[in-house]
């Protein structure tokens, strides 16, 4: 059986979709698998912020969170062939989406609002499902952030499977 060649993109890699939709752990895996380097949005503004992202939305507010987010973002995308997990409201800004779909492969993992909702139900680390009927809020982002996210240049339906699967077929669609 031959071995599959893996392809390294040139243009970093920024996976798109929902909270819960699997980016952050599909991006590390992945990045792992091209041997390139991998950042979490999330995990760079905590860094920057020097506090978690719950408490920048107590704290400071969702404005603040979004300016934060925009600037750490826009400084990620100067790298090169790097795995870029993106915050799940992070594409909803005009700069950076233009930004990723002009200079990047963007790949929304579009995940089912229902396997969402049970993802969601299990951490209590997201700051716009705290107090809220999950269900609800998933639909509401769902309707406001769908026609964004269909934008990406590829599209990976991540409902019912496994991280390998996943990973497969981003690595046969680069």
């Amino acid at each position: 059986m031959s071995k599959l060649r893996l392809k390294v993109p040139r243009k970093n890699v920024v996976l798109i979709g929902h909270m819960g939709s699997g980016k952050s752990t599909i991006g590390r895996d992945l990045s792992k698998k091209l041997k390139i380097r991998f950042f979490d949005v999330d995990r760079q503004i905590e860094k920057e912020a020097k506090k978690k992202i719950i408490k920048i939305f107590a704290e400071d507010g969702e404005k603040v969170f979004r300016e934060l987010e925009k600037k750490v973002t826009i400084n990620l995308l100067d790298n090169n062939n790097t795995i870029i997990a993106l915050g799940g409201g992070g594409f909803e800004n005009n700069n950076v989406r233009k930004l990723i779909l002009n200079n990047c492969v963007s790949i929304w993992l579009k995940c089912d609002l229902n396997i969402l909702e049970k993802r969601c139900i299990l951490t209590k680390k997201r700051p716009l499902l705290r107090n809220k009927d999950i269900k609800k809020e998933l639909i509401k982002f769902d309707k406001i952030r769908k026609s964004n996210y269909s934008k990406a240049k590829i599209t990976i339906d991540v409902s019912e499977k496994t991280k390998y699967q996943i990973i497969k077929e981003i690595l046969n669609n680069l």
